[in-house]
């Protein structure tokens, strides 16, 4: 499209103020939910406190396009993947939501394993889940470390606080190059609670004797 229609950035993420009339374009960092993006290749600039962009330039950014229909004499903007990629992660966490509490632990024991913090953050409580969005995306939804990581779990305990409150408390073992090095402690306490996505059982707290023995770990506290 060669027609840029510049419009105000905030009219499409948000309303960005920065202090002063005009930034230099070297100066400038754009963050779109904490994810850098270089402002010089979008043609970004600032007047007046309000920042402009050429809307296809952002648009594509998130692979979708912007058409300037001049006939009509308007912009549409598609951004499908974005929209598709948002229906399939909804999907993916339906399919973990946990019916019973120890399906959950399971879920979230799993993605420590294999340093999956989308699987950790899909059996996550909506409390816990706003804690911790910035976090996972920080870090790119990776998790733990390269050694050691957590291994199997045994001296597993249940203890039923209530209906609709499970707590469990076991042991795992920190491996490196295959052979065991040590041993951890964790307790996690997991609610029966209804969200917008539907019931089910979702971690509200977890607590472990090293919250760091297993490199980057997140919604973690440290047990007492």
């Amino acid at each position: 499209m060669n027609t840029k229609w510049k419009i105000a950035l905030g009219s499409i993420l948000g309303s960005v103020i920065i202090g002063g009339s005009v930034l230099a374009a070297p100066a400038l960092n754009l963050f779109i939910n904490g994810v850098p993006f270089v402002a010089s290749q979008l043609e970004l600039k600032v007047e007046n406190g309000k920042v402009y962009a050429p809307i296809d330039r952002i648009a594509a950014e998130f692979k979708g396009k912007a058409v300037y229909n001049a006939s009509k004499h308007e912009v549409r903007v598609t951004l499908p993947e974005a929209a598709n990629l948002q229906h399939q992660v909804l999907r993916f966490e339906d399919a973990f939501r946990a019916s019973k509490p120890q399906d959950a632990l399971n879920t979230w024991v799993k993605g420590v394993q294999e340093r999956n913090g989308s699987l950790q953050y899909a059996v996550f409580s909506p409390d816990l889940r706003a804690k911790t969005l910035t976090q996972f995306n920080e870090h790119y939804w990776v998790t733990g470390g390269s050694s050691p990581h957590m291994g199997a779990v045994h001296a597993l305990q249940t203890k039923v606080v209530d209906s609709k409150t499970t707590q469990y408390t076991f042991d795992y073992d920190l491996t490196a190059q295959g052979k065991t090095i040590g041993t951890g402690k964790a307790m996690v306490t997991i609610k029966k609670m209804s969200t917008e996505r539907g019931e089910g059982w979702f971690i509200t707290n977890i607590q472990l004797k090293n919250p760091s023995d297993t490199g980057i770990m997140i919604g973690v506290e440290k047990l007492n």
